[in-house]
């Protein structure tokens, strides 16, 4: 159903990652970035894609070598190109590699990649029908042909997805505690983390660590993300109004901004009711409760006066206050 080949997300952590990646499933996209690979949402690539990825990434005799084989080996080869080619848009959209998956990774672009003009590559180069998830875009850290080639073409559609920020930091803290059922994912750094909020007795203790400590895991993300709120040319969406009814938002809001997403990516024939109603998915990895307004009983008077002196900027230009 979705018209532009590629998209682009950027969704701060325990924000509603997992609405917006239900919404460019059922659009018929599959998922690469910040997100946990599933049956569901891996990419599954033709020969033909196959070949248009081992080219981006090997040398022209590199490349001729990859042609001569067949079955398995063919699917060996251009399952390393794959793997290159992600980790390379990986560095190049500035995100943590080292840290949060081991510097092997990082350096897996440069020890298996041949073609010398790989990270000049065009974005529009990457395989159709994907959608790249991030929980941030420091734009200080983006490469800048990226940059240029968005500004140039438009091309891919970005949408920014934001919550409460006071919401997503209780939810933070109660997934890297280790509250949703199925972990708290493979970055490195949330193994820290889950120590230290576990060292913590009451939920107040926890907040006001995680205000306090700069290093904190998503500490920025509102912060890196102020470039994309403010562009006209990005579809801004929220949780609140992207979770609906069963999340304690209204149907015609969630119904509203599923129509702008669908409007952003040109997906002028699919249905905005029908996918509303299939977004809000209680099995999804990282779900805990998925309601509004929960920090209100989780925030002590001291925490509410800590967050508004850190934060209180970014819930004005955020809409929050």
């Amino acid at each position: 159903m979705q018209s532009a080949p590629r998209a682009l997300i950027v969704s701060p952590q325990k924000t509603g990652t997992h609405l917006i990646q239900e919404l460019m499933l059922e659009l018929g996209y599959k998922i690469v970035g910040a997100t946990r690979p599933s049956e569901r949402n891996t990419p599954v690539f033709d020969d033909e894609q196959r070949r248009a990825i081992a080219r981006l990434v090997f040398s022209e005799a590199d490349y001729r070598a990859v042609l001569e084989t067949t079955g398995e080996e063919f699917r060996r080869r251009t399952d390393e190109a794959w793997t290159v080619l992600c980790w390379s848009w990986y560095r190049r959209f500035g995100q943590p590699v080292a840290n949060r998956y081991g510097q092997n990774r990082y350096d897996y672009v440069d020890v298996a990649g041949s073609n010398p003009a790989l990270s000049s590559t065009r974005f529009d180069d990457t395989p159709e029908g994907l959608c790249w998830m991030w929980h941030d875009l420091d734009i200080s850290k983006v490469d800048g042909s990226f940059i240029g080639e968005w500004c140039d073409t438009g091309r891919p559609p970005v949408i920014l997805n934001h919550r409460d920020p006071r919401d997503a930091l209780v939810s933070l803290i109660n997934f890297v505690e280790g509250k949703t059922p199925k972990g708290f994912g493979n970055f490195y750094e949330r193994r820290v983390f889950n120590a230290v909020l576990r060292a913590k007795s009451t939920m107040s203790e926890k907040i006001d660590y995680a205000l306090r400590d700069p290093y904190f895991l998503a500490s920025t993300e509102f912060e890196k993300s102020l470039w994309l709120l403010h562009h006209p040319g990005v579809c801004k969406v929220s949780y609140e109004e992207l979770v609906g009814p069963e999340g304690g938002g209204s149907k015609e809001r969630q119904v509203a901004a599923v129509e702008r997403v669908l409007a952003h990516v040109g997906a002028k024939e699919a249905d905005a009711e029908q996918i509303a109603d299939r977004i809000y998915n209680t099995d999804s990895w990282s779900f805990h409760t998925g309601r509004t307004g929960g920090w209100r009983k989780a925030f002590s008077e001291a925490n509410t006066k800590l967050f508004n002196e850190r934060y209180g900027d970014i819930l004005e230009q955020y809409g929050y206050e």
